[in-house]
């Protein structure tokens, strides 16, 4: 599991304050969902791929994904224990979590967070892979502070299942 750095676990509060200020009128498992993506996009984007022929949202299975998207797991669990809420990464079943669906689609959501996500990415000096990572801290405060509606348990199965939805699915340009 990777180690942050300083500007990494400052930026992880502020992905987190920013999910919550986009989507106010947005069920707990939107935002949740949203700041996992982001995180995989993150990861994604840091990856080697030339997506000059690939649309926007298509899925694109790689090695590096399969190998890197565990670590926005481990991390998301470690993160979680530091705030009190110890999971079990190994029993939770992404498929039967019980979380609700969020109310917006992939692209969505990353077209959503993205301009800000990455305002936020480059004021703090961050690599793609770097902002991965402190999005997956700020993806488990937000679980954190969405604990009364929607459970530690579910939310985490949640933001797996993000995590790897935004760390294989081509995301659109950024667009400010």
């Amino acid at each position: 599991m990777p180690r942050l750095r300083q500007e990494q676990i400052s930026a992880a509060p502020v992905f987190a304050e920013t999910a919550l200020r986009l989507m106010p009128d947005l069920q707990a498992e939107t935002v949740v969902a949203g700041c996992a993506r982001m995180a995989g996009t993150f990861l994604f984007r840091s990856f080697a791929h030339a997506l000059n022929d690939v649309q926007p949202g298509a899925v694109l299975l790689s090695q590096v994904a399969t190998e890197s998207g565990p670590n926005l797991i481990g991390l998301l669990s470690s993160a979680l224990a530091r705030l009190g809420i110890n999971i079990d990464a190994a029993s939770v079943d992404i498929e039967t979590a019980n979380a609700g669906k969020p109310q917006l689609e992939f692209l969505a959501s990353q077209r959503l967070l993205e301009p800000e996500f990455a305002t936020i990415r480059e004021r703090f000096g961050l690599t793609y892979e770097e902002a991965a990572y402190a999005a997956a801290v700020g993806t488990a405060i937000l679980i954190r502070h969405a604990e009364k509606k929607l459970t530690p348990h579910a939310a985490f199965g949640l933001a797996v299942y993000s995590f790897i939805e935004g760390s294989k699915t081509a995301p659109d340009p950024v667009k400010r």
